[in-house]
């Protein structure tokens, strides 16, 4: 019992004597894996932001990208809504990477509004989805969203209705579609006229991973055939990606699930990605232009 005594008391008088953590000194902004992670850990501490973090580390990417670039805006798309807990902390992290990068992050959603619709074939893997899964309560999401916009209906309607608008350069793009042919017309959007795009787009495929997931069905069909059949524009997996997230996320699934897509013919493909001059930080602790 003594020991036990003299133990805590040990340790109350170490805690007591131990200097309190300090804050993480600010990174100065320069697209940097460094910037970039301590925003990242940032976006994370906050309780809607922090649900999804392939799209806090995306949309980061995408922001920072178009940053250095000369951007003042850009969007970031979802396809696959369902019941919305994703473009919801979409438009959070959205919000959150404004106040990091100073660049305006207009956010979209696509779905059905219905739910999936009936797989076509073999290719839409019938034996893990069927008609009607991951539907929608319209009404209930559009009261839970502040800016983000739903764009409803069958993709291969709703996108090129989207491309004939305007709209802020894409830098990040999630499908959480699961058929092929969903997938499929959601790579669509890659398409769109270079100025509505960024050289280098960062794309999150949800379903792609474990199961019975294979070349020759669902998402990566449509990744190896939008690659088969463009010549300038290809999909490829972020290498070792792992090495360069925060250590404590190193193990994170969603880091295999990232894929780049790169627009070798973009006029800006071959700008200079890293900042050359470093923006201001204003006393708010948000970055500002430096024109």
């Amino acid at each position: 019992m003594k020991r036990m005594v003299k133990r805590l008391l040990v340790g109350t008088k170490r805690w007591l004597t131990e200097e309190p953590p300090q804050p993480e000194k600010p990174i100065p902004f320069d697209n940097s894996y460094e910037w970039i992670g301590q925003a990242f850990r940032q976006i994370l501490a906050d309780p809607v932001g922090g649900r999804y973090r392939s799209y806090a580390w995306g949309v980061l990417q995408g922001a920072s990208l178009a940053k250095v670039l000369g951007h003042r805006s850009i969007s970031v798309v979802e396809f696959g809504v369902a019941g919305g807990s994703g473009l919801v902390s979409l438009e959070r992290i959205a919000e959150l990477g404004e106040q990091k990068t100073a660049v305006g992050i207009d956010v979209y959603g696509f779905d059905t509004g219905k739910g999936l619709p009936k797989p076509k074939d073999h290719r839409d893997v019938p034996y893990m989805w069927e008609e009607g899964d991951f539907s929608m309560d319209e009404a209930a999401l559009r009261s839970r969203l502040k800016q983000a916009q739903l764009k409803l209906g069958l993709i291969e309607q709703t996108v090129p209705e989207f491309l004939r608008t305007d709209f802020a350069p894409v830098a990040f793009i999630s499908i959480d579609v699961d058929l092929y042919s969903a997938a499929k017309q959601a790579l669509t959007l890659l398409d769109a006229d270079q100025t509505k795009l960024l050289p280098r787009v960062f794309c999150y495929f949800d379903d792609i991973m474990g199961y019975g997931y294979n070349d020759f069905t669902g998402e990566w069909l449509a990744i190896h055939e939008f690659n088969a059949e463009h010549t300038m524009h290809k999909l490829s997996p972020i290498y070792g990606l792992k090495w360069f997230v925060p250590q404590e996320f190193s193990n994170d699934r969603w880091i295999e699930m990232l894929q780049l897509a790169h627009l070798f013919d973009h006029p800006s493909y071959g700008m200079i990605d890293h900042a050359h001059h470093h923006p201001v930080l204003d006393v708010d602790g948000r970055w500002r232009w430096q024109d």
